[in-house]
Order: C-alpha cells, then sequence, then structure tokens
C-alpha cells in the first residue's frame, strides 16, 4: 500500500497548483508587461501634448493632480489615518522621490520636447544595463550571462531604431533622456527597502510628494505663462490619462515586480518599451515596419530570454 500512495502524492501538487500555480508565477512579468506598455504609451501621448501646452506646463499640472491623486487613495486606504514614515527612512524617501519623480521627468519632458519619441525611447531603455553598472558598483556584480543578454537586448533596441535616428533628434535632448535613464535606474535602487517595509499606497504617495515639490517650483513660472483657456479636450484628455495611468499605477506595479522579482531582473523588462512604442506609432501614426525593425526586435526578446535565464538561478 505504501509504494502505491507515493506516487500519488506526488501527482497531487501539480494538479492543485493548476492556473492558480502558473498565475502566482507569472503575476510579476504580467505586472512588468503592463507597466511597459503605459510607459510605451507615453512618448505617443505626452509628443501631441506638447502641441498644445509646454513641457514643463505639462509636468506641473500632470504632478499636481497626481499629488492629490495619490493623497485621496493613501486616506481611503488607511480610512482617515495615513501612517507617517519612519525617520530613518526618510532621506530614502527624499532620494527616491528625486530620482524617481523630479530628475526623471525633467529629462523626460524636455528631452522628448528636444528629440523624436524613438531616441527618447531608445536611450530611457538603457535602464537595465545603467542599473547593472550601479548594482556592480556597489558590490552586487551580475553573472556573465546576465550582461550578455542586457548586451543583446540593447544591440536588438539600437537595430530597430536605426533608421529612426535621422533628423529628428538633438544631443540635448538625447542627453536629458540618457540622464532620465541614470535616474531611472538609481530610482529603482534606492526604493528597494521602502517597497518591501511599506504598503504600495504609503511609499507612492511619500516618493511621489517628494518629488512633486521641486518638481513643481521648477514648473511654475511656464505653469503660470502657460494659456489654459486655449487647451482642447483632447489636450485635457491626454493630461488626465498621463496622470493616472503610467505613472501612478505604473510605478505602484512596478515596485511590487521588484520586490518579487529583484530591480536587475525586473529592469531588463524596460527594455521592451522601443518595440511597443514603435507598435503603438504604427497602430496611431501609420509608422511602417521593415526587416531591420523586426530584426530589432526579435533581438530584444532573446536578449530578454537570456537574462531573465540567468535571473532565476541567481537571488
Amino acid at each position: 500500500m505504501a509504494t502505491e500512495t507515493a506516487p500519488q502524492r506526488q501527482r497531487t501538487p501539480p494538479q492543485d497548483e493548476g492556473a492558480s500555480g502558473i498565475a502566482a508565477r507569472l503575476a510579476p512579468e504580467a505586472a512588468q508587461l503592463v507597466v511597459v506598455l503605459l510607459w510605451a504609451s507615453t512618448f505617443v501621448v505626452a509628443k501631441k501634448a506638447f502641441v498644445q501646452i509646454a513641457p514643463l506646463a505639462f509636468a506641473f499640472v500632470r504632478f499636481a493632480l497626481m499629488a492629490l491623486l495619490a493623497f485621496a487613495v493613501l486616506m481611503i486606504c488607511s480610512r482617515g489615518r495615513p501612517p507617517v514614515p519612519h525617520r530613518r527612512d526618510l532621506p530614502r524617501f527624499l532620494a527616491a522621490g528625486l530620482t524617481g519623480f523630479t530628475f526623471y521627468q525633467l529629462g523626460f519632458v524636455l528631452g522628448l520636447d528636444r528629440t523624436s519619441p524613438f531616441s527618447s525611447s531608445l536611450l530611457i531603455g538603457m535602464v537595465p544595463l545603467v542599473t547593472l553598472v550601479i548594482l556592480a558598483a556597489i558590490g552586487e556584480p551580475a553573472p556573465g550571462r546576465g550582461w550578455l543578454g542586457v548586451a543583446v537586448a540593447i544591440v536588438g533596441v539600437v537595430v530597430f531604431l536605426l533608421d529612426k535616428r535621422t533628423s529628428a533628434g538633438t544631443l540635448t535632448g538625447d542627453a536629458l533622456s540618457l540622464g532620465a535613464a541614470v535616474s531611472f535606474a538609481t530610482y529603482g535602487i534606492v526604493n528597494r527597502p521602502l517597497v518591501r517595509a511599506y504598503p504600495p499606497e504609503t511609499y507612492t504617495f511619500y516618493t511621489l510628494l517628494a518629488g512633486t515639490i521641486p518638481l513643481l517650483l521648477v514648473g511654475a513660472p511656464a505653469a503660470a505663462a502657460q494659456d489654459w483657456a486655449a487647451v482642447s479636450l483632447g489636450g485635457w484628455i491626454e493630461v488626465a490619462y498621463m496622470v493616472a495611468l503610467p505613472v501612478y499605477v505604473a510605478y505602484m506595479l512596478w515596485n511590487w515586480a521588484i520586490a518579487q522579482r529583484g530591480v536587475a531582473a525586473t529592469a531588463n523588462a524596460t527594455l521592451l518599451e522601443p518595440v511597443f512604442s514603435g507598435a503603438l506609432s504604427a497602430l496611431f501614426y501609420g509608422e511602417v515596419f521593415g526587416l531591420t525593425k523586426l530584426a530589432g526586435a526579435a533581438l530584444v526578446l532573446l536578449g530578454l530570454v537570456v537574462a531573465r535565464s540567468r535571473s532565476k538561478s541567481g537571488p
């Protein structure tokens, strides 16, 4: 009897896991995919909004509304008694706010205003490489397979966007976009202890608050000079979209994915961002894809597979 029951016990766990077990294992990857899709859309939506709204004025109104949204969510989740961060964590909240919101958003909007959406997407898509370099500098080197995967994927991004870098980009815009990538990579590393110690609505609000205050100070003159009455309904819809989804919702999902998979593995997903940006451009603006872009997309996916296989055995 004992020899008959043993095989039955071995078969039971996979049957019990079923779809729920698979969904639980893939949930962090699904969250990353949603976030990357949302972020990819920002290059198209924001560039369109800049036709009516100055970049810094756009950042001002966007983050003023987003801070109010984050505070409302925090009050609802805490039932009117919002938690206060520990004093020892305040410098980390400040650093996360500055890198993840202030510096990143300034690099994003000012860089995008001075270069093409695809150039901006390409350079900001280098977050994984920057992340690995920073982690190695602080004593967390990645195995060779991780470096290889990121290198292959970055080559894919370059190939994918090769013929997009014509006359649309400028050195200043490209430099600002690259600075945004450095800032966001730093944010992902600085924010790691906060996502483990606080609920999503708590660390999201306080990091957003820390980053929004200096962003509002910088953007105030442009907001005062902006002719808001001339902004069309479509422009306000673009602002509303950028308030609710690509930052507030996306950052909560992104931070949860970091807590589940680690910052290095999660950052690799951003390499898909330029690919999705190209797809959205094709959908809304009739962008044509040739063999070069398809080959680049294939290399990006290959690099992600290589990098992911490294993370399975890693911490």
